[in-house]
């Protein structure tokens, strides 16, 4: 429907449509310098927003959220989390297959939500939910939908988590572990582990140390960018901006890098430490030499848990590790926060007789 109306600058038009969510919606336009001008542009607009209307009710769900994450997050995403989203992408186009994106309700998303929690573990689930919120967030933002269908969704899964064994290394395998690689300083596979196992950085990380990191006087090892591991086109920045840090470079560690310096590195480009970026043969040592389940990332829950443990301030962890925020650190280690509780309850008892 169309009205006209005649101002100082000339006539204008204003039309209402309807939206492919149901709701109305209007565009106008002035400065036509007869009634009939204004009269055939309203024509063609109620035009073209009928064929755009019918496009956008044709939109379904799957294709939304593909090219949600291709705009909005594949730009600026590392490649490993880009690799989450494609999974997420997969996932919802194999369960929702051609179904529109109006067509979704909040009953039918719960119902994929429940299905994915007889095939995945919650943590998992949980990570597909934050992707297809955050793109249904901007599906309501471009009008597309009214209402988003993922708000008070529930997360549920009959999967159970990994045993904390197949995360973490026993304090006593870890000490054993950390003995047996200290003490192989002419295998540089060993001294990377030992690395790795005694500083708790992330792998990247470790590949992106160069011998200018490492500071012998200061004992200091400076995190300032991580090597491409999945493109192995050099380096790029860390994780955040909270993992560009300093971490102590203890008198073992110091000894062991000085004796691999001096005796098994061998000179490249990059004056990297570390050149061998096929971590799926250093998870395979790493599992065994513990005779574990454990991969190279356990080392590094293995080592905050043990600074934990010891009481180390959870603050100073979590810099140590190059969390965004204490809360990552919270949330990660929560098992070992809870034993600790336990240890501090009693401490209190003590305190106050």
């Amino acid at each position: 429907m169309a009205s006209y109306r005649k101002r100082n600058n000339g006539w204008e038009y204003r039309v209402s449509y309807k939206k492919p969510d149901g709701t109305y919606g209007e565009k106008s336009k002035r400065g036509y310098r007869t009634k009939s001008e204004a009269e055939r542009a309203a024509a063609e607009a109620q035009r073209e927003l009928a064929e755009a209307v019918e496009i956008d009710r044709k939109v379904e769900l799957a294709d939304y959220f593909k090219k949600w994450a291709e705009i909005h997050k594949k730009p600026h995403v590392s490649i490993g989390t880009w690799k989450s989203y494609q999974q997420a992408v997969r996932i919802v186009t194999e369960y929702f297959q051609h179904t529109k994106l109006t067509a979704v309700t909040s009953t039918a998303y719960q119902q994929f939500l429940n299905e994915l929690g007889t095939r995945y573990y919650q943590k998992t689930i949980h990570g597909i939910h934050h992707k297809i919120r955050r793109s249904i967030k901007q599906a309501v933002v471009d009008g597309y939908i009214t209402r988003n269908f993922t708000e008070l969704a529930k997360i549920s899964s009959t999967n159970k988590s990994k045993p904390l064994e197949d995360k973490f290394l026993q304090l006593d395998k870890y000490q054993e572990l950390i003995n047996l690689l200290k003490k192989e300083t002419s295998k540089k596979d060993y001294v990377h582990l030992y690395l790795l196992a005694v500083t708790g950085m992330r792998l990247g990380e470790s590949l992106g140390l160069t011998w200018q990191d490492i500071d012998f006087d200061k004992q200091l090892i400076d995190i300032n960018k991580t090597w491409d591991i999945y493109n192995r086109q050099g380096f790029k920045p860390t994780k955040n901006k909270q993992s560009v840090r300093k971490i102590p470079l203890t008198p073992e560690l110091s000894l062991v890098l000085k004796k691999y310096k001096f005796s098994v590195w061998k000179k490249n480009s990059y004056n990297l430490l570390f050149t061998r970026t096929n971590h799926t043969w250093l998870n395979r040592l790493v599992k065994k030499l513990t005779d574990t389940n454990i991969h190279i990332h356990s080392l590094r829950h293995t080592y905050a848990s043990y600074l934990i443990s010891e009481n180390i301030d959870l603050l100073t962890v979590s810099n140590l590790l190059g969390h965004k925020d204490l809360t990552v650190t919270l949330q990660t280690y929560a098992h070992q926060l809870e034993a600790k509780k336990e240890q501090d309850f009693e401490e209190i008892k003590k305190l106050f007789g």
